[in-house]
């Protein structure tokens, strides 16, 4: 029987249990299935979000902390960050590799943020938008959350739009992915979830115009890897 990715709550209940298990070696993973790229990635984007000295920024489904970790270097001791996730063993390695003074950081629902409106200089999340019951409702809460003028960018996994390197990235993505990862994690199945997350994630352009129906501006996106990975950018007005 094929992998299928559980619906609603069932989702999220899964996804937070299963990356958790995963939590420790994580970043071993990504740095094995990018071959390392996912680091230029994280770094491209921190810069793009403009950030100075003194900003709050807020990182959501932040993970093991990496994209944090660089917010917090952009904004210097002088500035505020918060790492979100609702990953208990995720956000253990965050807080593992970040000083108290470095970043602050809160188990919840990227869907529901509790902080309050106009109060961030910038938003991030880095693979984590696919992993949500409802890319709306957080975007909802992004715009509330960021100050006038204030930025949102989003990495995660993008279309290819070349045929026959569509199906060299769909081939690598559902047959060499998992073996990695059940190589890392022996008879665990999570690894499957990763491209089946990819089927109904939106495309470049399908999420740009979910941003602009938001209400965000000035709207724009980086293809990398011919598409198959992609940073979003947005603005509030």
């Amino acid at each position: 029987m094929s992998f299928q990715i559980p619906d609603g709550q069932e989702k999220s209940v899964y996804v937070q249990s299963k990356f958790s298990v995963i939590a420790d070696r994580y970043d071993l993973f990504n740095d094995i299935i990018t071959q390392g790229m996912h680091r230029y990635w994280k770094a491209f984007l921190v810069k793009k979000a403009g950030l100075k000295l003194g900003d709050s920024a807020m990182d959501i489904c932040c993970g093991t902390g990496d994209i944090t970790q660089r917010l917090s270097r952009a904004v210097g001791e002088s500035g505020n960050i918060t790492g979100l996730d609702f990953s208990t063993g995720m956000l253990k390695v965050a807080q593992s590799r970040s000083s108290a003074a470095e970043s602050r950081f809160i188990q919840s629902d990227a869907m529901v943020l509790p902080i309050k409106s106009n109060s961030q200089d910038a938003i991030t999340v880095g693979f984590g938008l696919r992993n949500l019951v409802n890319i709306e409702t957080c975007l909802t809460e992004v715009y509330r959350v960021l100050k006038p003028g204030g930025r949102f960018l989003s990495l995660d996994m993008g279309k290819v739009n070349i045929p026959i390197i569509r199906e060299l990235f769909r081939f690598y993505f559902f047959a060499i992915v998992p073996r990695i990862g059940k190589w890392i994690y022996p008879k665990e199945t999570f690894f499957d979830y990763f491209p089946h997350s990819s089927l109904t994630y939106p495309s470049q352009k399908k999420l740009a115009g979910m941003l602009e129906d938001t209400g965000f501006s000035n709207v724009r996106y980086f293809n990398f890897h011919l598409g198959s990975t992609v940073i979003h950018y947005a603005e509030k007005p």
